[in-house]
């Protein structure tokens, strides 16, 4: 039911290589103001609205993380200040260094699409292989319009809260701090100021989901190679369906192929992936810090949503590493599963080399220091503890 359901919001394709997770990822992307024109099929009239809109919207955006970090300078001193300032001033700043790293590789990224889709077409084969990809497309979905949704309401609660009780808020308290200029109206700062941090929420989720479901992506590819190896697999007194030869030689190029988008995926995303798994651990402490002492204050729940916001964001991009880790180590147990004792020398030459490269496992990183594992989330919720209760001390003694 669930794989019916999705369909119906953003049909797949394995045979036309239509991949609707990342489709669906990129109109909501278009929605809010990131315009990755290009890596799907556009009219003119959609990449002119498209590109109208991004222009706009990240205009204001732009402005408006400028106008938190100037009120990040004037309240340095006062550490109840800092600590609701920074939490979205990071969050934001990581927003204005993703959208500009997507640019500066947007040709490797329109590349790795690209690729996707042809080895999608070309390897997808088989009746397994098919719900195999339908059904890591239904988890791409699923995942994507849930975070989505969260984030959503996160900023929708914001917009209201501002706007209905604007003093407990306004340029003083999470996650309002910003210091705008005072010739603006109140309605005018009030909706630019609850609009501008929903839609900067909104969009790095959907930079975050770009990234996951591209690892997604190259997860189910693995499976699909996994699977490729029953061709190979037959009783004694059967004989292959295909030949052996071929079949392993064109196993070999569709496992380099994975290699390479691998790598090029940890070119573009790594350094960003950094910047946000450090941001987090600070983002995090200093959360969970506001919600443990807080002061009663209206922003509390928001805090709340933030709080659970950033911890979505962290497991999900280590919750499809993980995936990808894991199930490119099943790569060389396939192949020794395969009736290769049948095979003649080429073959099994053939099959030695796939192993040996196979024995590497697929690890992306956040900057090459930390790989996207589980253990790696829970090394970082052990590490903003730590911070938390650092600052805990510190507040019990001012």
């Amino acid at each position: 039911m669930l794989l019916r359901a999705t369909q119906l919001i953003s049909p797949s394709n394995a045979a036309e290589g239509k991949l609707g997770s990342i489709e669906l990822n990129l109109r909501l992307a278009h929605l809010v103001g990131l315009p990755l024109l290009g890596l799907k099929n556009e009219t003119r009239i959609e990449r002119i609205l498209v590109t109208l809109n991004g222009a706009l919207i990240l205009f204001g955006l732009y402005l408006y993380v400028i106008f938190e970090i100037y009120d990040l300078s004037l309240n340095f001193q006062d550490l109840d200040k800092v600590t609701q300032n920074l939490v979205m001033t990071l969050t934001h700043s990581a927003y204005l260094l993703k959208t500009i790293n997507i640019w500066y590789h947007y040709g490797s990224l329109k590349d790795i699409m690209s690729r996707l889709k042809v080895i999608t077409r070309a390897c997808v084969l088989s009746a397994k292989q098919v719900e195999t990809f339908h059904k890591a497309e239904m988890e791409g979905k699923l995942v994507l319009l849930l975070y989505f949704l969260l984030v959503l309401v996160s900023g929708t609660l914001g917009l209201v809260s501002i706007l209905t009780f604007p003093g407990d808020f306004e340029g003083s308290r999470f996650p309002y701090s910003a210091k705008l200029p005072n010739f603006l109206s109140p309605l005018i700062k009030h909706l630019y100021m609850g609009l501008s941090v929903a839609i900067l929420a909104l969009a790095v989720s959907q930079i975050d989901c770009l990234t996951v479901l591209i690892m997604n992506q190259i997860c189910m590819h693995l499976k699909v190679l996994n699977l490729a190896f029953e061709e190979l697999y037959a009783p004694s007194d059967q004989k292959l369906k295909v030949d052996p030869y071929n079949w392993l030689l064109s196993i070999v190029k569709y496992h380099c192929e994975l290699i390479e988008l691998r790598q090029k995926v940890e070119l573009i995303f790594k350094m960003p992936v950094l910047l946000q798994f450090v941001s987090s651990l600070v983002i995090v402490a200093m959360t969970a810090f506001q919600v443990i002492v807080g002061d009663g204050s209206k922003s509390s729940i928001l805090m709340d949503f933030l709080l659970c916001c950033v911890l979505c964001q962290l497991f999900v991009y280590c919750w499809f590493g993980n995936e990808v880790y894991e199930q490119s180590k099943t790569l060389s147990t396939s192949g020794f599963g395969c009736s290769w004792h049948d095979f003649d020398g080429k073959c099994k030459k053939l099959l030695l080399i796939f192993m040996i490269n196979a024995d590497r496992p697929f690890l992306f990183t956040a900057g090459g220091f930390m790989g996207l594992t589980l253990p790696s989330f829970t090394y970082i919720m052990g590490k903003s503890y730590s911070i938390v209760a650092v600052l805990r001390q510190m507040y019990s003694r001012s």
